[in-house]
C-alpha cells in the first residue's frame, strides 16, 4: 500500500501542483477582484448556504455538521476526478471557483476589520491540511485524465505514440480506485476536524470578533 501511495504521488505530482496554483490564482482573484466577480461569488455563496441549511435541518450538532461537510466535499471531489475526462475543464474550473470564494471570504473579513491570516490559521489550516490535499489530488487526477483525452485525440496526428498513450491510460486507470480511496479518507479526517475541532479553535481565538459574512 505504501508503494502504491508513493506511485500515486509520483505520477500525479505535476497535476497536484497545477491544481494548487489554479486555486492560489483563484484566491488572489477573489481577494482583489471580488466586486468584478460578484455574480459568480453569489452563486458560490448560494451553494454554501445549501450546506448550512442541511446542517440546520438535521439538528445543527457536530454529527450533522460533519455529514453535511463530508458528503458535499466527497461528491465535489469525485466529480472533479471523473469529470476530468471532459478535457479537464471541470477540475480547472472547480479549483478557480473555490479559490475565488476563499479569496472573497478573506477580503470580506479584512473589510470588517478581522485579520484574514488569523482566520486562515484558525478557521482553515487545521482541517485544510487534509481537505486541500484531498481536493488538489482529486483535481489533479481529473486534469490528468483530461490531458490523456487530449493526447488520445492527438493520436490522429501522431499515431506513432499510440502505445505510449495506451500505457498512460492503463497506469492512470489502475491508480484510480486507490486515489479515490485516499481522497475519501483524507476528506473524512478533514470533516471530523472541521466539524469538531476547527470551530473551537476559531471561536477560541476570535470569539465575538468574528462577524457573519453578508449574504
Amino acid at each position: 500500500m505504501k508503494q502504491q501511495l508513493k506511485g500515486i504521488w509520483a505520477d500525479n505530482k505535476p497535476f497536484f501542483w497545477a491544481a494548487s496554483l489554479l486555486f492560489l490564482g483563484g484566491m488572489l482573484l477573489g481577494y482583489w477582484q471580488s466586486a468584478a466577480l460578484e455574480t459568480m461569488i453569489k452563486q458560490l455563496m448560494g451553494q454554501l448556504e445549501e450546506v448550512v441549511n442541511r446542517i440546520r435541518e438535521n439538528g445543527g450538532g457536530p454529527l450533522a455538521t460533519f455529514w453535511a461537510i463530508y458528503s458535499n466535499n466527497v461528491v465535489s471531489a469525485l466529480m472533479m476526478m471523473a469529470m476530468g475526462v471532459f478535457f479537464g475543464f471541470f477540475p480547472v474550473f472547480g479549483m478557480l471557483a473555490n479559490g475565488i470564494l476563499l479569496g472573497y471570504v478573506f477580503s470580506t473579513y479584512q473589510t470588517m476589520g478581522v485579520n484574514p491570516w488569523l482566520v486562515f490559521a484558525a478557521g482553515i489550516l487545521p482541517h485544510g491540511v487534509f481537505e486541500l490535499t484531498a481536493v488538489f489530488l482529486a483535481a489533479g487526477f481529473g486534469m490528468r485524465l483530461g490531458g490523456l483525452v487530449l493526447r488520445s485525440i492527438g493520436l490522429v496526428f501522431q499515431p506513432g505514440k499510440a502505445n505510449q498513450v495506451k500505457d498512460s491510460w492503463y497506469d492512470t486507470l489502475k491508480q484510480f480506485p486507490a486515489a479515490v480511496l485516499l481522497v475519501v479518507v483524507l476528506l473524512f479526517v478533514a470533516g471530523v476536524v472541521e466539524s469538531m475541532v476547527t470551530p473551537g479553535i476559531l471561536y477560541g481565538l476570535l470569539g465575538d470578533e468574528l462577524p457573519q459574512l453578508p449574504k
